[in-house]
Parts: C-alpha cells; sequence; structure tokens
C-alpha cells in the first residue's frame, strides 16, 4: 500500500482512516456572492468544526477549495498540525465568474504548467504540495471557454502528475462533457471525480457517468432539507443495486457558515455519522463505509 500527500506531507496509506474527499475548510463565495454566510475566514473557528472529527472515524478531510475561492495552504497545514487530522489540498481554479486573470492571460498549457509544478515542487516558499486538482467546474451547460480551457489543463496535469481530478458540476449535466473531454484526452476514468453528481437526481444521468468509469461525487449531503437526504439515500440503494458503489464518494461539501456546527449546521462530520446511520437502516453495513469512505477515497487519492 502507498501513501497520499497532504498539506503536511505524504501519509502512509494504512493511516488514512476515513476520508472526506469534497469539504472546504477556509472559503471565500462572498466576494462574489456579498453574502456573509458565503465566507469561511476564522481560522479559529475552522480549527474547532474540524477537531469534532476526531471523535469519528474521518482522519482525512480533502479541501479541494481551488483558486478563487481563497485557498490557504499554509493555513490548512497550521489546522492539520493542531487537530491531527489529515489535510490534502486542492489545486486549479474554479469556474466562472470566480476566475482571476491568470486564467484569461494562459493558455491550457501554460496553466497546466503551474499545476504540474505545484503538485511536483510545492507552492514557491511553502513547499506544500497538493495532492487532488480540483475542484476545477463549470456553472452550467455548456461551459465556457475559459472553463473549458481550464479544464483542459486539469487534464494535462492529470496525464503528467497522476494526480486525480475532481470536477464541479452542480445542478446540471455538464458533468457528460467534463468527463467526455478528460477521457478523450486520456485521463483514466478511475481517476476523475464528477463533483455534486447527487444535485442532479436522474439515473440516466449517473448511468452515462458510470458507464464512462468515472467515479461519482454524492458530496452536498446535509441535514437541512429531509427530502433531499431521502433522495440521496434511495440513490446510494440503487448504485448498490447496480454493484456500483465502488464508483462513489460521499462528502458534504461545507462551504457556508450555516453548514457548520456553532451555526446549527451538520458540519464536517454529518454524512459518515448521521447519513450513514440513515444507510444502515436500509441495509448498509460496516462493509459498505468501508468501500465508500476508504477504499474509494485511498484509490483516488493515492499516485497512479
Amino acid at each position: 500500500m502507498g501513501s497520499i500527500m497532504t498539506v503536511t506531507g505524504e501519509v502512509p496509506a494504512a493511516e488514512v482512516g476515513a476520508v472526506l474527499m469534497h469539504e472546504h475548510i477556509m472559503c471565500d463565495l462572498y466576494r462574489v456572492s456579498l453574502n456573509s454566510d458565503h465566507l469561511l475566514d476564522d481560522v479559529d473557528l475552522a480549527t474547532r468544526e474540524i477537531r469534532h472529527l476526531q471523535a469519528t472515524p474521518v482522519r482525512t478531510v480533502v479541501d479541494v477549495t481551488s483558486v478563487g475561492l481563497g485557498r490557504d495552504l499554509e493555513t490548512l497545514r497550521n489546522i492539520a498540525l493542531q487537530t491531527n487530522i489529515n489535510i490534502v489540498g486542492g489545486s486549479g481554479w474554479y469556474r466562472d465568474p470566480f476566475f482571476p486573470q491568470e486564467v484569461l492571460d494562459k493558455t491550457s498549457d501554460g496553466l497546466a504548467e503551474v499545476l504540474i509544478s505545484e503538485i511536483e515542487d510545492g507552492l514557491q516558499g511553502s513547499g506544500i504540495r497538493p495532492g487532488i486538482i480540483g475542484e476545477i467546474g463549470a456553472l452550467r451547460r455548456p461551459m465556457s471557454p475559459a472553463e473549458e480551457r481550464v479544464l483542459r489543463a486539469g487534464g494535462f496535469a492529470q496525464l503528467e502528475t497522476g494526480v486525480s481530478i475532481y470536477t464541479h458540476a452542480a445542478r446540471s449535466t455538464v458533468g457528460i462533457d467534463q468527463a467526455r473531454i478528460l477521457v478523450r484526452m486520456g485521463v483514466p476514468a478511475d481517476r476523475i471525480v464528477i463533483g455534486h453528481s447527487d444535485t442532479v437526481p436522474r439515473k440516466e444521468y449517473w448511468a452515462e457517468l458510470l458507464d464512462m468509469g468515472v467515479t461519482l461525487g454524492f458530496d452536498t449531503v446535509r441535514p437541512h432539507f429531509p427530502y433531499d437526504l431521502e433522495v440521496r439515500v434511495a440513490a446510494l440503494e440503487w448504485l448498490a443495486e447496480r454493484g456500483a458503489l465502488d464508483r462513489v464518494v460521499i462528502s458534504n461539501d461545507v462551504c457556508f457558515r450555516s453548514h457548520l456546527r456553532a451555526f446549527d449546521g451538520g458540519g464536517y462530520p454529518f454524512c459518515a455519522t448521521d447519513f450513514f446511520d440513515s444507510l444502515r437502516q436500509v441495509g448498509f453495513g460496516d462493509q459498505e463505509f468501508q468501500t465508500i469512505f476508504c477504499d474509494n477515497p485511498v484509490r483516488l487519492l493515492e499516485r497512479s
């Protein structure tokens, strides 16, 4: 068994524990939304929230906060050291309208060079190396030219480094386009996660993605709306019936202050505790937990 790259360095896969594959610890959506709920910038609060995971099987959090969302890998390293929770940092650029000028000035090849340098050599001045490409997204279908350019840059970087790529495809079937582009570039399908697949509750959509061999990100699991949770439980039952649980990861996508426990949200533990208890009621057990929260993430995070 190999290792994964975290913001504090390589960690043996045997020490990874259960993994949340799509979270945000420090994140700034506020600069575009102008909604104060959309700003996670309190380091002490973030540290307290991550500490809640110490009472759960989760030992690793993948923070897919990309450039344009307020990525701060040095702060993540400090939080990891204070909490003893492994944190994997993300890389790349988010989506329109969050792109910095760099995305507009560079070609896909130029952007890929930035990603490859970060992944192989670390961020300048810190030595911190991202462990995943993402989240790289699109607002809707069709992608904007800049969004496609960033996606292709992620694909080129994946081919060079072997690091998995995690997309953002919320409430839109744009995930089909993302998967097609990456697979046609030669990116191995088993290194691609189409994020927010659970926000498009259509079996036809999931089936088409599964047929391409990619992994589904069921990663907006939160306690606020019981109906949404019922939809996700039923979807995971369907995946189990298809024998496809090895192609799904589950996470919360904490990105608002209202998602935190301090503000009566489910916080980071929710999907691996309360939500999985709901799955146990429909027949899921320890083996399914191992597959979804341990085996699948390790497969994606280990360097190929």
